[in-house]
């Protein structure tokens, strides 16, 4: 019986399917979302970026969360849109993310959804989705954006008997070049905070920067966690630490002689 269920949404696993070729066909460019009347057993809506232009791929999950290893998956046409059927007596929870190579790398980010909640799979629903590059998840468990964080050696060279505090740093993170969605950034000028991976900034848009820092206004030598030399200034890119997550580590001293 749980079988037929599972035939009856995805056949027995994740169903990976296109837009195109989703039950009563493609929604069409001319149709809005916004405000929208649900249909009855289908899940529906559109991924945009900040500025509101469609996204094309993102990737849409209908979480059965009844029965396991039965979400189904889509993704958006040219326009943003995307359908799905939930015509399955259970409860359904939608996610989407986008993937972007960014400088070499893919990045793989949670978009956010105007509408959290779970909803009734022969209901229905519309769920709109927005590329945010900050602010907290939907879920409450993280940010948007990536970490900053640092290891800060503690002495000082002209105070032997002084213990640097790492909240008495200053970062400034300069981008060099456009943010991963394409978009101009400003510099980001923060005092360190502590938060459960260390310390540093949280929730900075996705991009690469050019960082400085400063300790009460004296300079800070900088380099990367994973090896080089301290310099004044170091050129870097965000780092995944699993899927969704990325950050930047640094080291920081003050400089000797």
């Amino acid at each position: 019986m749980i079988c037929v269920l599972l035939m009856a949404l995805t056949g027995c696993g994740t169903a990976e399917i296109t837009n195109e070729s989703q039950v009563n066909g493609a929604v069409s460019q001319e149709e809005s979302v916004d405000g929208g009347t649900i249909e009855p057993g289908v899940l529906r809506g559109r991924v945009v970026d900040a500025a509101g232009k469609p996204i094309k791929g993102a990737e849409i999950v209908a979480d059965n969360q009844l029965l396991y290893n039965s979400n189904a998956v889509v993704r958006t046409d040219g326009d943003g849109f995307y359908r799905v059927d939930t015509n399955v007596a259970t409860t359904f929870h939608a996610t989407a993310t986008v993937t972007s190579e960014y400088n070499g790398q893919e990045y793989t980010l949670s978009l956010a959804p105007d509408d959290d909640g779970p909803f009734a799979g022969p209901s229905g629903a519309i769920r709109n989705f927005t590329w945010k590059l900050t602010g907290k998840q939907a879920d409450g468990l993280g940010f948007y954006g990536g970490k900053v964080l640092f290891y800060l050696d503690s002495t000082d060279p002209l105070n032997p008997d002084a213990f640097l505090e790492d909240e008495k740093v200053r970062l400034t993170l300069t981008p060099d070049g456009p943010l991963i969605d394409g978009s101009e950034g400003p510099p980001i000028v923060g005092m360190a905070t502590r938060n459960g991976d260390g310390s540093g900034l949280e929730d900075v848009p996705i991009s690469r920067y050019r960082i400085t820092a400063d300790y009460e206004g004296r300079p800070l030598s900088v380099k990367l966690r994973k090896g080089g030399d301290y310099v004044e200034e170091v050129v870097a890119d965000f780092a995944p630490i699993m899927t969704g997550i990325y950050w930047i580590e640094l080291e920081l001293a003050l400089p000797r002689g």
